[in-house]
């Protein structure tokens, strides 16, 4: 595990060794963690350093969605504040009965190091918010937003004094990403890129791949909203789903890392648009 100094009293790890990435806001008096990635025990290394190395104690973790990839390190944070979006919280209590012990036997299988998770367990967020959350740290303050996109419950967390923002997996750098969820919603996708994009922001923390500026998020909000365009367009002029899924195809943006994964985030996209024309 290597982590990274962003910038100042910001720290991510990003290098795919937690799978999602996994982040940390160093306040006047305390740590803040975004995510917790997918390697518990990578995780429980990261925090015991900062710790170390600022001073400070670890008291909240804020959760941007609910899939496995940001949430299955929770347990190095039981001791703290867990703090998600009122639906994230929800779908992980639902999806977490889905989780039998031969899903995770199968996890750990599948793992480079089976040992990460002995003692396993799935940690549901504490706390809740419906639209927004600010923590206030003396003269410093954490804006946490739900604007849906990726998931109902995605969020993104701003550090205004550092200039930085954990964007969840509203943003993968350098790949398109996994859009196929059951609540993914491009036009909230759309919103929440502008929203961010309207920010006082330097440093992008993606839910995937390496920090980067808001030059990579504005190149993603101009190929989500050319597909929204496209689907709409296509669909008035009755073309068939398969018609648009191949146009949609031709348009350029950076490769998936899954084809069938973008098959099927294809897919969701077209299902929500054109349910709505």
């Amino acid at each position: 595990m290597s982590y990274i100094k962003v910038t100042e009293n910001v720290y991510a790890i990003t290098d795919g060794s937690t799978v999602g990435n996994v982040c940390a806001f160093e306040l006047p008096t305390q740590l803040l963690f975004v995510d917790s990635g997918m390697n518990p025990k990578i995780v429980e290394s990261f925090r015991s350093d900062l710790e170390k190395q600022t001073g400070k104690k670890t008291t909240t973790l804020i959760i941007t969605h609910k899939h496995a990839d940001h949430v299955f390190g929770n347990q190095a944070f039981k001791d703290c504040r867990i703090i998600s979006h009122r639906d994230t919280k929800q779908r992980m209590i639902e999806e977490k009965e889905r989780w039998t012990e031969e899903r995770l036997n199968e996890l750990k299988k599948n793992a480079v190091d089976s040992s990460v998770y002995d003692g396993f367990e799935i940690i549901i967020p504490k706390e809740t918010f419906e639209t927004k959350l600010t923590i206030e740290d003396f003269d410093i303050k954490i804006l946490v937003r739900n604007t849906g996109g990726h998931t109902t419950g995605s969020s993104f967390v701003y550090y205004p004094k550092a200039k930085a923002i954990a964007c969840g997996d509203n943003f993968f750098e350098g790949v398109f990403p996994w859009a196929g969820d059951e609540t993914a919603d491009p036009e909230a996708w759309i919103a929440a890129i502008k929203e961010y994009l309207a920010l006082d922001v330097e440093f992008v923390i993606p839910g995937h791949g390496k920090v980067c500026s808001k030059v990579e998020l504005q190149k993603w909000l101009d190929y989500l909203e050319k597909a929204v365009i496209l689907i709409r367009k296509m669909n008035t002029q009755g073309f068939s789903e398969k018609d648009i899924i191949k146009k949609l195809n031709e348009l350029e943006y950076y490769p998936p890392k899954n084809e069938q994964h973008k098959e099927l985030s294809l897919k969701r996209w077209y299902q929500v648009i054109t349910g709505r024309s």
